[in-house]
């Protein structure tokens, strides 16, 4: 983990539950402009696909990622079959049974460089120990950082924040140490 986790990156590789928060919170076209935006092909093609706008709850309004990507607004990052089953591999089957497919492609980009310098931005638990579990704890920062203190009308849910970020990097590397959840020998 690096000492200086509350300084924003340039570029971010965004998991799904990111990316439909954003879009409810209205900061999504706030956070293209401010930051070079890659996601998984995954998440494009079938994760991050409605939201409901936290000022009209119950409507469902579509996210179309395909056409950013088109249009160039933001990157689609895709991992291969041989990459995503790479990384799945060094995991127990009972920890990674619990990884979404967009979180494993989102992985396995950091972990084999496709994912360049960019820094990995998810608020599900798994994801982000198994981050710090690869030894990438320093490539991932929180939603609430890439806010930068920027209003978004309505308190954070609790796995957008630092502080989430922080005590599932800290468990995920405890695993590291311990081995849990890995496949022994894998990491050696």
């Amino acid at each position: 983990m690096t000492s200086d986790r509350t300084s924003r990156p340039s570029c971010v590789l965004l998991d799904a539950n990111v990316v439909i928060t954003a879009h409810e919170l209205g900061v999504w076209d706030w956070l293209v402009r401010v930051f070079r935006v890659s996601v998984p092909s995954v998440v494009v093609r079938s994760e991050a696909l409605h939201y409901c706008p936290v000022s009209q709850p119950g409507l469902k309004v579509r996210i179309d990622l395909a056409a950013q990507v088109m249009s160039g607004r933001i990157q689609q990052l895709e991992g291969s079959v041989k990459d995503i089953s790479q990384l799945l591999e060094v995991f127990d089957p009972s920890f990674v049974d619990s990884i979404h497919a967009g979180e494993a492609e989102g992985l396995a980009l950091v972990a084999n460089g496709k994912a360049g310098d960019a820094q990995y931005c998810s608020g599900d638990a798994l994801a982000i120990q198994a981050l710090a579990m690869l030894g990438f704890a320093g490539r991932a920062v929180s939603f609430e950082v890439l806010l930068g203190g920027k209003k978004t009308g309505v308190p954070l849910e609790a796995q957008c924040t630092e502080d989430y970020l922080r005590r599932n990097l800290a468990i995920g590397l405890e695993k590291r140490i311990t081995g849990s959840g890995l496949l022994k020998g894998l990491l050696d």
